[in-house]
């Protein structure tokens, strides 16, 4: 069974919302193990978006189009699915009592323009909505199944889950599977390095192996679809090892690990402590990903963010940028004294330019150095990108330096 999701709605044309039901839709038909190859988002237009309809029913079975269910004139999909497939719109009494329900509930008189949500194509039928004003809509037609759903994302999920899923579960019980993935977090290794290593397994039509690069993190997802958990786990197991076997150094979680979550457990495991001093390059976003980790909260000694205009009286000397030295020789001394100060076991300093230099010298090279108390090292990386992300890459390089340590040290 194939699905094909269209979104309507010129606010995600234009990027002035995020498109969350999506990601939420996928989901929901994944772990009903129902296909999905194409998702489209169309403008608040009747004929393009009744194109859209027509085009999905010559691809899938199932035909959902989420939005442009509210009252007002660019609210089409109700239209566009009765132009698509040239089926009258008429008043439905459930869908009117739907409509009604809330205004009813609260003492307030409906206005007229609400009548609108009441239309549903001939031989369709309403689809409750107990947190919204706008009724979903199902028709079955010549083989194929539309769905409508409104568009606010706690309205669209909840008609997904209460509606949608039982509706399909109980008309189709003999199709439902599972598909199920598993997702291995890696850093350390580009992209292309890993295609490398990996080219054949990325031709595997079962279980799938594929990359999607977040930062300075890659995410390789293990899919399969079976009939039921069980056999899509087994297979993705064996998947798995594999792959470990390849890149296994590379890999330093699974599925829902973070970084800092991951470090900071290694690090309470090992009873120790992590420290950090930070330059305006990285403006504190090391110390916040270590703070906010529940994980690595635990271990996270503290953070201090230096600007390279003096101006916090009172401060150790010792976290005082060392002049007329090389930013290794800086960032041993500051990660050696921000050790020493918090009494950590281990410190780290992130060093690089200031924003002004950096646009003066098109380039921004970080330096990360890691007191571990009987060694300091010490990393330089060059990145480029615009101030936000130069400064998460160089937080986040930081962590990758440190996973690597500990890995290293064993």
């Amino acid at each position: 069974m194939i699905a094909e999701v269209i979104f309507s709605g010129t606010e995600l044309l234009l990027g002035q919302i995020l498109n969350i039901n999506g990601q939420y839709i996928q989901q929901t038909l994944a772990s009903m193990g129902i296909d999905s190859y194409h998702q489209l988002t169309v403008g608040d237009n009747r004929d393009r978006c009744a194109q859209a309809i027509r085009q999905a029913a010559a691809r899938a079975d199932l035909i959902f189009v989420g939005g442009g269910l509210g009252p007002t004139e660019d609210d089409v999909s109700r239209e566009a699915l009765s132009e698509a497939l040239q089926i009258p719109l008429v008043q439905d009494e459930t869908a009117l009592n739907i409509v009604r329900r809330i205004y009813l509930a609260r003492g307030i008189t409906m206005p007229e323009v609400n009548m609108k949500q009441a239309l549903i194509p001939v031989g369709g039928k309403a689809l409750d909505n107990r947190v919204g004003v706008a009724p979903g809509i199902v028709l079955e037609h010549q083989g194929k199944i539309f769905f409508l759903l409104p568009g606010p994302p706690f309205e669209f999920n909840c008609m997904l889950d209460e509606q949608v899923v039982p509706y399909l579960k109980s008309r189709f019980p003999e199709e439902m599977g599972i598909i199920y993935s598993r997702v291995l977090k890696l850093c350390g290794i580009g992209e292309s390095f890993l295609a490398q290593s990996l080219g054949d397994l990325f031709k595997s039509s079962y279980p799938t192996v594929f990359t999607c690069v977040k930062g300075s993190y890659i995410d390789l997802s293990i899919t399969a679809k079976a009939e039921d958990e069980l056999r899509a786990r087994r297979d993705i197991a064996a998947m798995e090892n594999i792959l470990r076997q390849r890149i296994g150094q590379y890999i330093f979680g699974a599925d829902r690990d973070t970084l800092p979550g991951v470090i900071g457990r290694e690090l309470a495991r090992r009873g120790k402590s992590v420290a950090v001093v930070e330059e305006e390059c990285s403006g504190g976003l090391l110390t916040h990903m270590l703070s906010v980790d529940p994980f690595s909260a635990r271990v996270f000694a503290g953070g201090v963010v230096l600007s390279k205009t003096p101006g916090l009286k009172g401060l150790s000397e010792g976290l005082s940028r060392p002049q007329g030295t090389t930013e290794a020789k800086a960032a041993e001394q500051l990660a050696r004294a921000i050790r020493r100060l918090t009494g950590s076991g281990i410190g780290i300093a992130v060093l690089g330019p200031s924003q002004q230099e950096a646009l003066v010298n098109n380039k921004n090279m970080m330096t990360v150095g890691i007191d571990l108390g009987h060694e300091i090292l010490v990393k330089e990386s060059l990145l480029w990108d615009n101030k936000s992300e130069v400064a998460r890459r160089g937080a986040e390089t930081a962590l990758v330096r440190l996973w690597q340590v500990l890995q290293e040290i064993g």
